[in-house]
């Protein structure tokens, strides 16, 4: 146990000097681009930046204003509350409710993790591809975060009364199947805002889901504390993933906000 702990920590510390030597400011300055990249990309941002000004002298609080923006941050705040309400209590819930062992435990973990991570990849593709053959922004977003929100939904409702731990262990697999397609959120700011405030919006869209990622973890030991039981904590994650769906349809994916 200490030598995961010794290794994970050491491998992180050791990705920011890597970081420092790789990562550039600009194309230009990276070593590995070349000319016609680098004139390229320019040419891509100059077109960029001549289709959607900026707004000088606009305060960056107008984005609030948005119906769009309002509902990226509480999206993915949403999300948070499922995805880091089920890391953090997943291993609690599987051991005293399903009995698995620490042997089983790390198994079962594993393969729901990794569905999630495969579910990822996979959501992101289909986007890609679906907008490729002339998807509109509308209909693609929209419809693949329905279709997550509404599989996460379904799948967490049927764990809370699920008794077969090998059903438990697949419903959950679908549930993060599901849920990680919603990792396509981190294209919403720059979908929304100009590319001199992407940055912006994708950090208020990031508290959002960091405020869920410290209460919800909170919320739901209570919720176990006080009822002696996982039901109600399912149920909360249930009307999360409601309220994930609702967020994401009230989002305009079609165009940049005027700010």
């Amino acid at each position: 146990m200490r030598l995961a702990f010794l290794v994970a920590g050491v491998g992180t510390m050791a990705c920011g000097p890597l970081a420092w030597w790789y990562i550039r400011n600009s194309p230009r300055e990276h070593p590995m681009v070349n000319d016609a990249e680098a004139r390229y990309i320019g040419e891509a941002h100059a077109a960029e930046d001549a289709q959607n000004p900026q707004a000088a002298g606009r305060s960056w609080t107008a984005y609030f204003r948005f119906r769009s923006v309002w509902g990226m941050c509480l999206g993915w705040m949403f999300f948070n509350a499922v995805f880091y309400g089920m890391l953090t209590w997943l291993p609690s819930y599987l051991f005293k409710v399903h009995g698995f062992d620490i042997k089983i435990l790390g198994g079962a973990t594993f393969i729901i993790f990794f569905a999630g991570f495969v579910g990822e990849l996979l959501g992101g593709w289909i986007s890609d591809k679906w907008r490729a053959r002339g998807g509109k922004p509308n209909q693609v977003y929209r419809t693949l975060f329905a279709v997550a929100a509404v599989f996460t939904t379904g799948t967490i409702f049927a764990v809370a009364y699920a008794k077969n731990p090998i059903a438990v262990v697949a419903l959950l697999s679908v549930a993060l199947f599901f849920l990680r397609w919603c990792g396509m959120y981190w294209a919403i700011p720059s979908i929304l805002a100009t590319r001199d405030r992407a940055g912006f919006l994708g950090g208020c869209m990031n508290l959002g889901g960091n405020i869920a990622g410290i209460t919800v973890p909170i919320i739901v030991g209570f919720i176990v504390q006080i009822t002696g039981s996982y039901f109600l904590a399912m149920m909360f994650f249930a009307a999360a993933s409601v309220a994930l769906l609702i967020c994401s349809s009230v989002i305009d994916y079609s165009r940049k906000l005027p700010v």
